[in-house]
């Protein structure tokens, strides 16, 4: 048996506990050591705790189901972003209710434990393993109308046969020994798992209406980093040229609001007849968008006034024959540092969207080398030769087709600033 501890996920928070008649003990020993380690976000959630012992002994008959009853409805839940970065792309689930078994379950996919090592170097790398886990209906709508997410629901048109094909493939799936997969964003996430599980089990051919593609991975992304300014950023430096990419309809159901309108259009084929996926549309609660929302673009703004302050020393320092040599160790160390950064991303990691990355052509990895070099005053007769290679790599970024944040503009036309100022001969 399977239940969630709402405290860590995709769509909210949940620690998974593999709970079973025999695993009361294991849970209650689980919950002291967090509540020990994480006393204040532990006493909020106490609630919850409370609930999961109060249901273990529900949960486990309707784990062991394997038919529904005629009146039985499987339907896809889409839940709004959030304000909180794991949950600025939303959420999907799949629900299942049959009130004639006292059924009314969400099936998750979007769950992982924050006990995972590194979680967010493993996620950066590609390695991060989800879960798959049920929880009671009341439990997971809990959750959103605290966090004042809106909620809607997809019921399904689906035979009785594909109905009970699908509940079945599901409580498979949530069994300890399959539960956990290996998470990419863009093509194996809680919203592609769900269009997955549906497409091979729902009892007939599903058909997505497809279109000519025209936006990217990179510009389906952005519309969610409104108020993910920075992140926004960190995102940008790491994904590479194959962000940049047209997606497919298809593809583009990664992220929860388009599976939810590709969904609407979709049909199924069922014995021959061809009918709508969905049968009806519930909104079962609504809040203001957080998507919606925007903040000011702040990493466009600071490095923008980061170059013009290097453009007007670099001005004042041609104009007085003066030089500013510690300004073009720093911008020479910290590029070169960020580019050995985006190297160890580019090369170790899983997520194919990484590689290649041609933030390298401006964070050069070489510079923070060279920013050492280039304190050896004696030798900069020939060192300054660097700068050409320099300058060339710094041009060939704004030809070379990868879409870059609006502040990394800034940043490579504060270093072709300071190329330039090192090439130009110096004023007798």
């Amino acid at each position: 048996m399977l239940f969630l501890f709402n405290l860590n996920s995709e769509g909210g928070n949940a620690i998974v506990f593999p709970i079973g008649n025999s695993h009361l003990g294991f849970l209650l020993k689980s919950f002291a050591k967090h509540l020990s380690l994480y006393p204040k976000l532990m006493v909020m959630q106490m609630r919850y705790f409370l609930l999961i012992i109060i249901s273990i002994l529900i949960f486990q008959p309707i784990l062991n189901a394997q038919s529904l009853s005629p009146q039985a409805t499987v339907s896809i839940l889409t839940c709004n972003p959030g304000t909180d970065v794991y949950s600025m792309y939303g959420h999907t689930a799949i629900r299942v209710c049959d009130p004639a078994m006292d059924i009314d379950e969400v099936f998750n996919y979007g769950v992982f434990s924050f006990e995972t090592p590194n979680f967010m170097v493993r996620f950066a790398e590609g390695k991060t393993d989800y879960l798959m886990v049920g929880e009671k209906f009341t439990s997971f709508m809990r959750e959103y109308n605290e966090t004042k997410r809106s909620v809607y629901e997809q019921v399904l048109n689906l035979s009785q046969e594909g109905k009970n094909k699908l509940f079945n493939a599901l409580l498979e799936n949530a069994k300890p020994e399959n539960r956990e997969y290996r998470y990419n964003f863009f093509i194996d996430n809680c919203a592609t798992r769900v269009r997955d599980m549906i497409e091979r089990n729902g009892g007939g051919t599903v058909r997505f209406t497809d279109n000519h593609p025209t936006e990217t991975f990179r510009d389906l992304i952005k519309k969610f980093h409104h108020s993910f300014r920075w992140i926004d950023l960190g995102i940008d430096l790491l994904v590479g040229k194959k962000a940049d990419q047209p997606v497919s309809a298809y593809g583009q159901m990664f992220l929860p609001d388009y599976l939810k309108d590709q969904f609407a259009k979709a049909d199924i084929t069922v014995g021959g007849k061809v009918q709508p996926l969905v049968l009806e549309t519930h909104t079962l609660v609504e809040f203001p968008n957080s998507r919606l929302h925007s903040d000011l673009p702040w990493p466009a703004m600071v490095f923008g006034l980061i170059f013009m302050l290097v453009a007007g020393i670099s001005i004042s320092n041609y104009l007085r024959n003066t030089k500013s040599d510690k300004l073009d160790y720093w911008l020479l160390g910290l590029s070169g540092f960020a580019g050995i950064i985006i190297s160890w991303f580019t090369l170790y990691s899983e997520h194919p969207a990484m590689s290649p990355n041609y933030n390298l052509l401006w964070a050069f990895p070489a510079n923070l080398f060279f920013a050492f070099v280039w304190r050896n005053k004696k030798w900069r007769s020939k060192t300054r030769y660097y700068f050409w290679l320099s300058g060339a790599l710094l041009l060939l970024s704004f030809v070379i087709g990868q879409i870059y944040n609006p502040a990394v503009y800034f940043i490579i036309m504060a270093l072709l600033v300071r190329v330039a100022v090192n090439l130009m001969p110096e004023r007798k």
